[in-house]
């Protein structure tokens, strides 16, 4: 009895599932209509995140950037002895601790070496220094690899010698389309008597 009981039920199914068509040609192109818009919407939410989990790498490695540029920097004029500055008191050349007399202030460079003169562009900065043969040329402060993810360049905007005893700078890092990502103003008490 069990059996035949099975056996009527299914019956019904097959019969009930026989007498559909299968999908009209709207139905097909709705549910089509449907998938395509769920999978624009996904791809968009995609291409969403990876651009901002881009930009937050990108600050992030700006911020490392000019913790490293303001570290170096500060050693540089905390231990320097000689300075000469213009008349406004923005810093011209100084006697690094580490390359010796430099030619000049801390400049944006690009990857041939070259100065960069504009303002609002930035580059890797550099000191210009004479070389064993009494050349001058450009010495990176820190090596050219830390600038090269996602396309970073700095400028050192302004190092003023405020008084006797201090230092103020501006550092600014630049995304890659010459944006600022980010600035940042410190004042470094050199440990030397300035002369």
């Amino acid at each position: 009895m069990n059996f035949t009981a099975k056996r009527r039920v299914l019956n019904k199914i097959r019969k009930k599932l026989s007498n559909r068509q299968g999908f009209s040609l709207g139905e097909l192109l709705a549910a089509t209509i449907i998938l395509l818009l769920a999978s624009q919407v996904m791809a968009q939410g995609i291409a969403f995140g990876a651009r901002m989990y881009n930009q937050s790498l990108t600050r992030s490695h700006a911020k490392q950037l000019c913790s490293t540029l303001t570290n170096v920097i500060e050693t540089e004029l905390r231990y320097t002895t000689s300075i000469s500055t213009d008349a406004n008191g923005e810093l011209k050349s100084y006697f690094s601790p580490t390359y010796g007399k430099t030619y000049s202030n801390f400049e944006a460079i690009d990857e041939k070496g070259k100065e960069i003169t504009s303002a609002d562009e930035g580059g890797e900065i550099a000191i210009e220094i004479s070389n064993d043969d009494n050349k001058k040329v450009w010495q990176r402060l820190i090596s050219s690899a830390s600038y090269s993810s996602y396309g970073l360049k700095a400028r050192v905007r302004s190092v003023k010698k405020e008084n006797e005893n201090l230092f103020h700078v501006i550092l600014d890092i630049r995304d890659k389309d010459g944006n600022k990502l980010i600035t940042n103003e410190f004042d470094v008490i050199p440990v030397n008597k300035l002369t």
